[in-house]
């Protein structure tokens, strides 16, 4: 009725204690082939001497660890793909040697192995972000009382400590106080600042600085010399351009641009695979913003987000690349940190001089302001960006008329004035009225007109430059400052080296008129001025309260009302 029962196969395991109550089947198993290691874990520094660009650090560590002079907890602070992990484990490495404590780890031994596979007993990481709750704390602080199992040390590496709450930091703060002596912290953070100052306080704390494009650079080159591969120069530099100091984004985009691409990595590529836009495309977009085209302005905009950049991808780099062109712009050819190639240099060498000092900080305030804004407003961020790169444009000539309004700047276009009279010459006579007959006597001669008295606009060496004189200038080139002047004028003295004026106590308003750096400056600059003038203002005289007033007004809690 049910069939033939079916038979059921078992497998002994090895030893041979027990059989296995699983079926078994026919099949063959294969060791899994080894996985492939991304070039941030396979060229991960390993020892002291391998860590890139944190010299500082290493040698204090260093000397500390040959002086036996270990702290009990560090705090090591830096931007993200720095080191700062790989140089807790570092350390772990060098306490927990067999050969140690020392700073140059054997590498070789059971604890060293262990450390950088991840699996050390003794050697406890963990991830702040995760585990950041006060009953994750109080379980370290119950496990650091016990002994280590076989190491030197019981080392906990605590990744993005500043993720821990505040209940969790009120519990660990004891123990950082008063450790165990076989037991050490090292704390990796990306923001101090959210860390509480009474757990900074009993730490040693090491700030890592980003790398150097050059250092970032050198590593790229050996690694793709390691690996056989060849990269056109120009994209390493753009990679280590890209990254902005972090070495594990450099080896990342470097990764990706291998796994993407068939034969030779180009600048191509770099722009399809990982967004950065070759150095040609932003000498092109502000050579548009400077000379004030905005149909190449937006075809450059479009282009760039077609490539698959972001909104905010290209304020990042165009911050970078305006950076390197006010360091031209002030610096010349001695630059900080900007080597352009040299089918580049004179083309950037120019776009600097073209934009000058004051159109690229402002370029580059604008840029921080754009950044804020694509926050708050996210869907709009593609008019936002286009809108200040048309802004951006027009800049010279916002500059260009502050300057005019200021006085700095000549306008650059002025209505011809009449050419003046000759100083000495006559006015014209009229043509007498003609007479039906000539006079039996003769008319007498007509006199001459009396000369046109010269504008006082420009002193003369024959008439000496006079207060009234300047004033007079002043009414007609700012007339307000004139007024102002006028209406609180006491007297004036004209000195070989400046003018100084004495008025007396002004209103707010007019206050702020003569307090004006601007108007002074365009003081100075009146023609026939013999230097910088200054405002002598008298200022009121205060009133000493009555003793008697202030003992009623606090006896009977009264208001002083002034008339």
């Amino acid at each position: 009725m049910f069939g033939p029962p079916v038979p059921t196969l078992f497998f002994t395991p090895p030893g041979g204690k027990r059989p296995c109550r699983r079926p078994c089947y026919d099949r063959t198993v294969t060791a899994p082939a080894p996985s492939y290691r991304v070039f941030a874990r396979k060229y991960r520094p390993r020892r002291f001497d391998e860590v890139i660009g944190q010299e500082h650090i290493v040698r204090a560590l260093s000397r500390a660890i040959a002086k036996d002079r270990i702290g009990q907890a560090y705090l090591l602070v830096g931007p993200r793909g720095v080191g700062k992990t790989t140089t807790a484990r570092i350390i772990a490495k060098s306490m927990n040697c067999e050969q140690g404590p020392t700073a140059e780890p054997c590498l070789e031994c059971g604890p060293c192995l262990e450390i950088e596979r991840g699996n050390d007993l003794d050697v406890i990481e963990i991830d702040g972000a995760s585990n950041n709750g006060v009953d994750d704390v109080r379980a370290i602080r119950d496990a650091v009382a016990t002994r280590p199992m076989r190491d030197r040390r019981k080392i906990y590496i605590i990744d993005e400590v500043q993720r821990l709450s505040g209940q969790a930091f009120d519990a660990l703060l004891k123990t950082l106080e008063e450790p165990p002596s076989h037991a050490m912290f090292l704390f990796a953070t990306t923001d101090p600042h959210k860390i509480p100052d009474t757990i900074v306080s009993r730490c040693q704390m090491f700030e890592f600085r980003r790398l150097r494009e050059v250092d970032v650079r050198a590593k790229l080159e050996y690694v793709c010399q390691a690996e056989g591969i060849e990269v056109e120069a120009e994209v390493l530099h753009a990679i280590a351009r890209g990254c902005r100091g972090g070495m594990r984004d450099a080896e990342s985009m470097l990764d990706q641009l291998l796994a993407g691409t068939e034969d030779r990595v180009t600048l191509d590529e770099l722009e399809s695979l990982a967004g950065l836009a070759r150095p040609e495309r932003w000498l092109a977009l502000f050579e548009a913003v400077a000379a004030d085209q905005p149909q190449a302005l937006l075809g450059e905009i479009a282009a760039f987000l077609e490539r698959g950049g972001t909104e905010r991808d290209f304020v990042e780099q165009a911050v970078d690349a305006l950076r390197d062109l006010l360091h031209v712009a002030l610096l010349g050819e001695d630059a900080l940190g900007v080597e352009p190639a040299p089918e580049r240099r004179e083309r950037m060498m120019a776009l600097a001089r073209d934009l000058g000092r004051d159109r690229l900080e402002a370029l580059l305030g604008m840029m921080f302001q754009l950044e804020s804004r694509m926050q708050r407003s996210p869907l709009g961020a593609r008019a936002l960006l286009e809108w200040t790169m048309l802004r951006a444009s027009r800049l010279g000539q916002m500059l260009d008329l502050i300057g005019v309004m200021n006085g700095d700047v000549a306008p650059v276009a002025r209505v011809q004035a009449a050419p003046p009279a000759p100083k000495h010459q006559a006015a014209p006579v009229p043509a007498p009225e003609p007479v039906s007959a000539p006079a039996a006597t003769p008319e007498p001669e007509p006199e001459p007109a009396a000369t046109p008295e010269p504008e006082p606009e420009l002193a003369s060496g024959a008439e000496p430059v006079t207060l009234p004189l300047l004033l007079q200038q002043l009414e007609r080139k700012r007339p307000t400052l004139h007024a102002t002047i006028e209406r609180n004028f006491t007297r004036g003295e004209l000195l070989d080296d400046g003018v100084v004026v004495h008025l007396s106590t002004p209103n707010a308003m007019d206050r702020d008129l003569l307090e004006d750096p601007v108007e002074i400056a365009a003081l100075a600059r009146l023609e026939g001025s013999p230097g910088p003038w200054r405002l002598a203002i008298q200022e009121a005289e205060v009133t000493k309260p009555d003793p008697v007033v202030e003992l009623l007004l606090e006896g009977f809690d009264g208001q002083e009302e002034l008339p």
